[in-house]
């Protein structure tokens, strides 16, 4: 029976165990804001990374693993923690998956759970509704040790996951241990190919009963490089996105499909970047090592202040509960120093902190408790879930550790509870409307739901590409809706046309489409050229982009022709650099290779 292996699922009073009660002060948040306690020991220990499923139920990976699993029997878990009386505090409890090694990142799609737990990626289902996963598939495995790990876990809106992974390698040895990493992870390792491994080893079908977790000691060596890489659903079509980091804690995407994420270091400080396709960030260069890209040409610039702490979560935050000015956000943990607020701008086309600084969101109060936060993500009525840790690596259970902390918005001007939508009840995507799929395109949806919403459009096809480009058409369109809605046309196949003429028209200049909308009709003409062979609908918007006076076009430009591997384009774009003054544009095209 699979729940032989499972930990108890149980139900108790949140106020005597899912908030046991912290020794000392709540940590500080700003004025008008309200942090409490959602869940504590011993509902969860050690938690590591969060999610919300398409139900908005939360989901934490936790466990003991992380630091010292080595030594340590009991494995990981994935719990669902449930606030069932509706007062802000979890009262139940249940082990949806367990039996991992260090969980380190957690994504929902359709009816799976991504579960980033190195050296694997394991995807987990509940196949017969009782709330427990009774399939396990691992879709990669031999990604290295649990130090610099698989993080990062993030479905865009192209239909890719991406996903960040730090430099520890694998043990590259099929014949000794019976596995070896996917072709993309041993490039970025720098390490010799196995004669006859697969590019992209099959996944592996278990049960509960029959899944057993890997092992990679962190005592080995690491690899040359970390980066972010994306795939398909289960793995499939594997390519490394950028390269050059140490170990990149997270990313996380705007509303307009833009990555920033945190990469760490023990000497240099550590950084927030931007990554794209073809961007190396400067660890493990072959030949021009550098760290913060700044007067070093072969290395991306940094795009905001270097800190002294240890970056893990960041999330993009778009929810209308908060006030206009913690809104359209990148939030981000600091591991030694508390939650900090990153206002993105733009420097070009070089992502930036709009106002050069690290605006601190919670912080630990003067001689309260710990606090040490891990991952972070937004709730269902926009409140910040955040875990958090009361002790260092090694902290045992009992020992002021194990919370998830629930920040919201309790004051009246621009926010707060009037300004709080009323969180619907949840309906699977397959019984919705067209305009129902539309309204949970937004940034202020679950990213569950929103993808969810997205995979049933593209499904239905031609019978939603009308209202979607109709849809596009509304000037009230909020900038997150309006990037996932095309892309949801992005990502249909139309042998008629129509759709390759709508695009070309949306990356038509003369058009004069919202710049959002110029920026993602070249990138999904450049996605299309892959996916659905439209090879002849890029090249001349392309070109005219590249002689744009805005930087972001001409960079997006570039990102296009090298998605499509639009060779025609080549010299085009060396004529361009002639005269190209900015600094990532010129990069991206000097990277180009077609």
């Amino acid at each position: 029976m699979k729940c032989a292996r499972l930990l108890p699922a149980f139900t108790l009073l949140g106020s005597l165990l899912g908030a046991a009660r912290p020794h000392g002060a709540l940590p500080q948040v700003p004025p008008g804001f309200e942090i409490s306690i959602f869940a504590g020991e011993p509902f969860i220990y050690k938690p590591t990374s969060l999610c919300f499923d398409e139900q908005g139920r939360l989901l934490v990976g936790q466990g003991p693993q992380y630091h010292l699993s080595q030594v340590i029997e009991e494995p990981d878990s994935v719990v669902m923690l449930l606030d069932t009386n509706g007062d802000g505090v979890a009262d139940e409890r249940k082990v949806f998956a367990t039996g991992f090694n260090s969980i380190q990142g957690l994504a929902w799609k359709g009816d799976a759970l991504y579960v980033a737990n190195s050296p694997e990626l394991t995807v987990v289902r509940d196949r017969d509704g009782d709330g427990v996963a009774d399939e396990y598939v691992v879709v990669y495995t031999d990604l290295g040790n649990h130090e610099h790990a698989i993080h990062g876990l993030n479905w865009g809106p192209d239909g890719r996951l991406y996903m960040s992974k730090g430099n520890s390698k694998g043990h590259n040895q099929p014949e000794q241990y019976g596995r070896v990493a996917p072709k993309a992870f041993r490039e970025l390792w720098d390490v010799a190919h196995p004669p006859g491994a697969p590019d992209i080893p099959e996944p592996r079908v278990l049960t509960a009963d029959t899944y057993r977790r890997s092992f990679h000691t962190p005592a080995d060596d690491w690899g040359r490089e970390g980066g972010v890489l994306r795939c398909e659903p289960m793995g499939a079509n594997l390519e490394i996105v950028a390269r050059g980091m140490r170990n990149p804690w997270d990313i996380a995407m705007d509303a307009e499909f833009n990555w920033l994420g945190t990469d760490n270091d023990q000497t240099q400080g550590d950084r927030i970047i931007m990554p794209f396709m073809g961007a190396h960030f400067g660890w493990g260069h072959r030949y021009s090592s550098h760290w913060t890209g700044l007067g070093n040409l072969p290395t991306v610039p940094v795009s905001g202040p270097m800190t002294s702490g240890s970056w893990v979560g960041i999330e993009y935050y778009a929810h209308s509960h908060f006030p206009a000015e913690y809104r359209d956000v990148f939030l981000i943990n600091d591991w030694m120093y508390g939650t900090y607020l990153y206002r993105p701008g733009w420097d070009g086309a070089l992502r930036q902190s709009l106002d050069g600084v690290l605006q601190p969101l919670i912080r630990r109060s003067e001689g309260g408790m710990l606090y040490r936060p891990t991952d972070l993500a937004v709730g269902p009525d926009g409140s910040l879930y955040v875990l958090g840790w009361g002790g260092n690596y090694h902290y045992e259970r009992g020992q002021e550790g194990g919370w998830v902390f629930r920040l919201r918005y309790v004051g009246d001007q621009g926010g707060g509870e009037s300004a709080r939508p009323t969180v619907s009840r949840w309906r699977p995507a397959s019984t919705k409307t067209v305009a129902e799929l539309l309204a949970d395109l937004g940034g202020d949806v679950l990213p569950a739901r929103r993808v969810n919403a997205q995979d049933e459009l593209v499904r239905r096809g031609r019978t939603a590409s009308a209202p979607l480009i109709e849809r596009l058409h509304d000037a009230t369109l909020d900038t997150g809706r309006q990037t996932w809605t095309v892309w949801a046309l992005g990502r249909m196949e139309d042998p008629s046309g129509k759709l390759s003429a709508f695009f070309r028209r949306l990356a038509d200049p003369a058009e004069r489409y919202p710049a959002n909308l110029r920026v993602q009709g070249l990138r999904i003409l450049g996605d299309r050229a892959v996916r659905f062979s439209e090879k002849g609908a890029l090249p001349d918007r392309a070109a005219a982009a590249l002689r744009d006076t805005k930087p972001r076009l001409r960079f997006e430009a570039v990102q296009a022709i090298r998605q499509a591997g639009a060779a025609s384009l080549a010299e085009a774009v060396v004529a361009s650099l002639k005269s190209e003054q900015d600094r990532v544009v010129y990069y991206a095209g000097w990277q180009l290779s077609l």
